[in-house]
């Protein structure tokens, strides 16, 4: 009865062998085809990977270029506006707040070298009488001219400016000597003696001139354009059309 039992227990055994060879061969079958699919999938991933960071990229510069872009823009549109509250509207010309930022500057630099500068006042002659006559448009547009015409008159290294109204103001940031500051109105005169062309008419253009020097008329910046102020109402009152100094220099 022993040998038949354990023969029917080795079939079974047998048996129960080839279903594990079985599964396990349909196991290593499942799993070398699950290993497939993952190495599809990383391929496929690691595509899409590149070609998402591909495409971030170029985002990315298009946006830096774009962002450099509009940050020269802004750069420019500040400079332009920064240009513009330094200038005066009508003539283009430094304004007030320039030119005395300017003088400063020239003045410190005197002080360390101990070399001069000098400060013109000027003021249209019967500048009134041109807007009371023929309105103020061609009043601004005398403003002009005598504007092109001072620049023209002056060294690139000196400054213009309309200082307000029809006043204003030369720098002359580095002088040897006070027949320089001489030499400049000399030129300014000779440059508005031929008529001006406004529009239709041509008007006789000339202006009172007050000269200041540094360091004899003042040390600092409001009181060397006081005394070219009060030099040049003294050559308006005589007359105008010329040019006097604060106090005569002694060469």
């Amino acid at each position: 009865m022993s040998r038949p039992v354990a023969a029917s227990q080795l079939a079974a055994a047998r048996q129960t062998l080839a279903s594990l060879r079985m599964l396990a061969w349909e196991a290593r079958a499942e799993l070398q085809e699950l290993r497939s699919q993952l190495a599809e999938v990383r391929t496929e991933l690691g595509f899409k990977q590149g070609e998402v960071l591909r495409q971030a990229n170029e985002h990315l510069v298009l946006a830096a270029l774009h962002a450099e872009r509009v940050a020269e823009a802004a750069l420019v549109d500040l400079d332009k506006l920064a240009q513009a509250n330094q200038r005066d509207i009508l003539t283009g010309t430094p304004n007030r707040m320039l030119l005395l930022d300017r003088l400063e500057s020239a003045l410190a630099l005197a002080r360390r070298r101990g070399s001069r500068s000098a400060v013109l006042f000027l003021d249209i002659d019967h500048f009134k009488q041109i807007n009371d006559t023929l309105g103020h448009a061609v009043g601004d547009e005398v403003l002009k001219v005598f504007a092109r015409r001072l620049e023209a008159a002056v060294r690139d290294s000196d400054t213009v400016s309309r200082y307000g109204g029809d006043e204003f103001l030369i720098l002359l940031p580095e002088i040897s000597r006070a027949g320089d500051a001489e030499l400049i109105a000399t030129k300014v005169l000779a440059e508005l003696t031929p008529p001006g062309e406004v529009g239709p008419h041509r008007l006789d253009l000339s202006a009172s001139i007050g000269i200041a020097l540094y360091p004899e008329d003042g040390a600092d910046a409001a009181t060397l354009i006081n005394h070219a102020d009060a030099a040049m109402y003294r050559c308006k009152r005589a007359g105008g059309s010329g040019y006097v100094f604060h106090r005569q220099p002694s060469e």
